[in-house]
């Protein structure tokens, strides 16, 4: 996998007054959106994608799962969505101790979305 070249230019203001806003988009990611000083907080944002890529793969995860089970190969696809709940603890626990880390396999997709500018 190609590795990110993205600069962030993450400050420790941003960290700190974020670190709460972070850990909310794990859960609810368009809160973050809706708030206009959030939407200016790199570390938030940064969050913010990375829960969306999340949210994504659980929703494809959540439907090949069900269609899959009609053919006995659903149990595989909601794998990937428990997977997908393993990599929110990840970022959760990133949010919390102020890292700016990608997920390991989707966060690099996070960057596609484009809101941390």
């Amino acid at each position: 996998m190609a590795e990110s070249t993205r600069q962030l230019n993450i400050t420790p203001e941003e960290i700190e007054s974020g670190k709460t806003m972070a850990f909310v988009a794990y859960l609810i990611f368009f809160i973050p959106l809706l708030m206009e000083d959030m939407r200016k907080n790199k570390f938030v944002m940064f969050h913010t994608e990375q829960s969306i890529v999340l949210v994504i793969v659980q929703v494809i995860g959540w439907i090949l799962g069900t269609i899959g089970s009609m053919f006995c190969i659903g149990v595989v696809f909601y794998i990937i969505v428990l997977f997908a709940w393993v990599l929110m603890v990840m970022g959760i626990i990133n949010a919390l101790n102020g890292k700016a880390v990608e997920l390991p396999l989707v966060g690099q997709f996070g960057e596609k979305f484009n809101l941390v500018k």
